[in-house]
């Protein structure tokens, strides 16, 4: 007779840790990696510390952010933003569509331009896609410059494919004037959800997870979850062992989880067949310090590869050596939008250098690479229905699917440990 748990947890990403941590039942929690953590992971090579790409802490709930401190102490900083957007050879700041100053005057005059006929457009139809939003909202000249290219090289779709629904408090909508401000001088503002964040001081954001495990009982790594039978409402586990179970909490990625499911109706299957991702290829570089403060910096033209790189050491010096400094990057590809992993890194390090990161190969002192397959879930028009009878489906069953990819969702850490201390509150 197979061991029986109550409620068994699949996976050990922060969302999971959070609901796992605030339940006191009979319970055990399997994750097929070494250690849990999900994304949440920090490795150290050399002296340096590198995340799985930039990994910050947005805190506007009181309960998490009493939560964070509370498991952190004193191992944690409260920073300012300090992010840029590199395009036609300069640095401006973010968010984009309020800092046009520093562009070539042409630049400015069409973004300016585009922004004035937006404004001035009374008859405003619902937008039927991204595009149409950007275009209504913004006018012309943002979107060449910035919204469509950027998009494009995050989600590997085309703006006009994306939705709306994940906009949310995720791209400032700046007045006029601001945006007439940000054109005539180099002004900062605090515009958007990020303007501040939390970073551990040391240990990268690891630090973390390694704080939400220590009230988690039993939890077993390098086992995973191969199949779930719902009639009999067992696990058979990468093992071949078989584990009864009463509830099912998972942060596995929504498509992943609906494989393991035996016997499942075909509109389940169907509907999971629907759900489009892009993957991120993270190339992590510790470096001679050039002295740079910047955090992250966005790169909306097709011509260098990344859509984004950071300076992770400035978000706590512990992250690197004395004299050297942690740089990110992050690239972006999909099934329909491939990408030959050497040549990328290869071709990031020649971008890096030709921006001015980077002086030369001489300069780079260690690599991580990081490729992390489910990285952002693609807003097309299938998602919203498919997600949501997913996810009533899983309920019937008592399968609760939570975090950022358990939910497939553009979201932040912050959402994910909320959802997991709500379900631990009211469902488990």
């Amino acid at each position: 007779m197979p061991q029986f748990y109550e409620t068994v947890f699949i996976g050990g990403g922060i969302s999971c840790l959070s609901a796992a941590s605030g339940f006191r039942g009979d319970a055990i929690l399997f994750e097929r990696a070494d250690r849990v953590g999900g994304l949440c992971k920090s490795d150290q090579l050399a002296g340096f510390t590198f995340d799985r790409t930039g990994h910050l802490l947005h805190l506007r709930d009181p309960r998490v952010r009493r939560l964070v401190k509370r498991l952190l102490g004193d191992n944690i900083d409260e920073l300012a933003r300090n992010s840029w957007i590199y395009s036609h050879g300069v640095y401006t700041r973010y968010p984009f569509q309020s800092h046009f100053f520093g562009l070539p005057p042409e630049v400015v005059s069409e973004c300016l331009l585009g922004m004035f006929a937006a404004h001035k457009k009374t008859n405003r139809y619902q937008p039927k896609n991204f595009a149409q939003w950007v275009m209504t909202r913004f006018g012309r000249g943002v979107a060449r410059h910035f919204m469509f290219p950027y998009n494009q090289k995050l989600w590997t779709v085309s703006p006009r494919t994306l939705t709306t629904e994940w906009l949310g408090r995720f791209v400032p909508k700046p007045d006029l004037k601001e945006v007439i401000r940000g054109a005539v001088s180099d002004w900062h503002d605090d515009a958007g959800y990020n303007a501040k964040f939390f970073y551990p001081v040391k240990g990268g954001i690891e630090t973390l997870v390694k704080a939400m495990t220590r009230p988690v009982k039993r939890i077993v790594c390098q086992v995973g979850v191969a199949k779930i039978d719902l009639k009999t409402r067992q696990l058979t586990l990468t093992t071949g062992d078989r584990v009864g179970f009463g509830r099912l909490v998972s942060c596995v990625a929504l498509p992943a989880l609906i494989k393991m499911i035996a016997s499942k109706p075909d509109r389940i299957s169907k509907m999971a067949t629907k759900l489009r991702w892009s993957s991120v290829y993270n190339l992590n570089i510790g470096f001679k310090d050039r002295g740079c403060d910047r955090h992250w910096v966005y790169v909306p033209e097709n011509r260098w590869l990344p859509y984004r790189f950071g300076y992770a050491s400035n978000f706590s010096k512990t992250m690197a050596p004395r004299g050297a400094g942690s740089l990110y990057t992050e690239t972006a590809y999909s099934r329909t939008q491939r990408l030959d992993k050497e040549t990328a890194r290869r071709r990031i390090i020649r971008d890096l250098i030709a921006i001015g990161v980077l002086n030369s190969k001489k300069d780079i002192l260690v690599e991580k690479v990081h490729d992390l397959k489910y990285a952002y879930a693609i807003y097309d028009r299938n998602r919203k229905r498919s997600v949501s009878g997913l996810l009533d489906y899983l309920e019937t069953h008592e399968i609760y699917s939570i975090g950022r990819y358990g939910r497939w969702e553009y979201s932040a850490m912050e959402d994910a440990i909320i959802q997991g201390i709500d379900l631990a509150k009211y469902k488990l």
